[in-house]
Parts: C-alpha cells; sequence; structure tokens
C-alpha cells in the first residue's frame, strides 16, 4: 500500500473511511442497473424525442450502434449517468466526495494536459507510420462535416472517459485496495471488470477475445498512473486520446463510427487475424503508457 508522503495516499486514506466490500458489492450491482437498465432507457427516451440521435439502427449486416454522428454523440452522453451515479453512490456508502475520488482539482488538470500533450504528440507520429491493415479504410464523413462534428466528439468522450475513470480507478480500484489493504488486488480486480465489459455477444475466436485482453491491460496502465500520479488526470488524458483516435479516424463499421473520417470495412475477424497487428496494437498501448509516466515526471 503507498506511504503516507505517497501522491495516491490520500484517495486511499479516503477509501478506508468505510471500507466494508458489502458496499463495493452494492455500487457495482447499481452501476450495472445503471449500465443495462436505465442508460438504455435514457437511449431509448431520446432517440423517440428526436430521431436524428437514435443511436441504435438496423442494416443489412444486422445491428448498428453508433454510427451517424447524433446517434454516438447520444451514446457518449449517456456516460453521465453512471458519472452521476459514482459519485452519489460513494457519497452514500463510503462518505467519499468527487476529489476524493480524483484527486484535487488543480492538479488534476495541470497532470490531464501535460500528459494529453506529450500523447497527442506520440499519437500524431504513430498516424504518420504506413498503414499494413487487411485493407484500406474507406471514407466515411466529408471533411467539412467531420470537422464540424469534432467538438461535439471532443465533449461527448470527455463524458465517457471521465466516467469511466471516476468509476473504475477513482472508485473501484482504490476501494477494493483500501478495503483489502492490497493496491495490487485492487488494480487487478477494476482492471478485470473493465475488461469484462468489452466482451462482445457478436464475436468470436480472436475479435471476442483480444479487446476484452487489451482492455484488462488498459486498466493496469491506467490505474498504475492513477497511483504514481495521485490523480485521475494522466488516465483520462490516455483514454482520452485512445477513444479519440479510435472513434474519429477510422472506427469500425457499423459500430461506433458516427465520427470517423474513414472506417474499416473488414469484420473483426479479418482485422484480428494478423497477429502482427495485436503485437502493434499492444505495443503501442505500452509505449504511450510511458510516454505518459514520462509527462507527469516532468
Amino acid at each position: 500500500m503507498p506511504q503516507p508522503t505517497h501522491p495516491y495516499a490520500p484517495i486511499i486514506a479516503s477509501a478506508m473511511r468505510r471500507p466494508e466490500l458489502w458496499r463495493v458489492g452494492i455500487t457495482l450491482l447499481a452501476g450495472l442497473v445503471i449500465s443495462v437498465v436505465v442508460t438504455p432507457l435514457f437511449y431509448l427516451v431520446v432517440g423517440r424525442l428526436a430521431p436524428s440521435l437514435m443511436p441504435f439502427q438496423f442494416g443489412a449486416n444486422g445491428p448498428m450502434v453508433g454510427t451517424t454522428p447524433g446517434g454516438l454523440f447520444t451514446i457518449l452522453a449517456g456516460f453521465a449517468l453512471l458519472l452521476v451515479g459514482a459519485i452519489k453512490l460513494a457519497e452514500r456508502l463510503h462518505a467519499r466526495h468527487l476529489r476524493d475520488l480524483t484527486g484535487p482539482a488543480p492538479v488534476l488538470r495541470a497532470q490531464f494536459f501535460v500528459t494529453l500533450k506529450w500523447i497527442a504528440g506520440f499519437t500524431f507520429l504513430t498516424l504518420l507510420l504506413p498503414w499494413d491493415g487487411p485493407a484500406e479504410p474507406v471514407a466515411n464523413l466529408p471533411g467539412g462535416m467531420w470537422l464540424f462534428w469534432v467538438p461535439f466528439a471532443v465533449l461527448g468522450l470527455m463524458v465517457q472517459v471521465t466516467a469511466e475513470e471516476v468509476f473504475f480507478r477513482g472508485y473501484l480500484q482504490s476501494q477494493i485496495a483500501g478495503a483489502t489493504n492490497s493496491y495490487a488486488l485492487g488494480l487487478a480486480a477494476s482492471a478485470v471488470l473493465f475488461g469484462l465489459l468489452h466482451l462482445s455477444g457478436t464475436n468470436e475466436g480472436i475479435a471476442a477475445l483480444f479487446p476484452v485482453l487489451w482492455a484488462i491491460g488498459f486498466g493496469v496502465l491506467a490505474g498504475d498512473l492513477t497511483m504514481r500520479s495521485g490523480t485521475l488526470g494522466p488516465a483520462i488524458a490516455l483514454h482520452f486520446m485512445n477513444n479519440f483516435t479510435a472513434m474519429l479516424f477510422a472506427p469500425q463499421q457499423d459500430m461506433m463510427s458516427g465520427f470517423g473520417l474513414f472506417m474499416q470495412t473488414d469484420s473483426p475477424e479479418v482485422l484480428y487475424s494478423d497477429p502482427k497487428a495485436l503485437v502493434f496494437q499492444s505495443l503501442l498501448l505500452v509505449v504511450t503508457w510511458l510516454v505518459a509516466r514520462l509527462a507527469i515526471r516532468r
């Protein structure tokens, strides 16, 4: 566990006010209800009131999720329900307030922007690398329309990644660590639960397994940044840049592609069939994490 002078110590101390694991269980159950009941109802209501914001459609290849800009914005904005729920549940069940989950606001902002700057620079360099996928991405949104939607994408993504980081790294990781007196257990448990959220009911084989394993790895690295920095700033920056590039440049066709300038038309099974691509994505995540660590050390 972090020592009293460690940057992460205040967050762990707040988790130990009411450390009982049954309280964590209630929060997990409530988070599940928010995710699988309340949020879909929110999407349905929004879609009924404003059809252009409907997140789901049915196409020739089956269900389509977030394939229009308005629909994808609705999906991302819906994560505000999880964000508010996590904050209120932590306050009610554990006497933890927002800054007990995120770290002090001035430090968080400073660490977020410096980490974002470093990761953005590194990401820009990676985008210059030659594409070696099974097929070239195809055009999706016209350039002018894409630029119009970028601010909405940034707003929606900030809601989404902040909600997930507050729930998984801010609350769950620290709360389990405080309850068990084991930082490693808190880190591992929150990462595994985060990874399980990326299970797919439609993909099979490596196309279903790799995203889960990758997300678990991401959870471990984001949790490490949170522990080292004492705030969620670096983890939010890492999460934001990852999702920004994935959704705005070449997302998967029919799956969260509404903001994409281009899109991938190959199926996930084809995209994940090349071991070199899997190794490259894994190494890219690790190197990006190392860049983030350098950023918060300066």
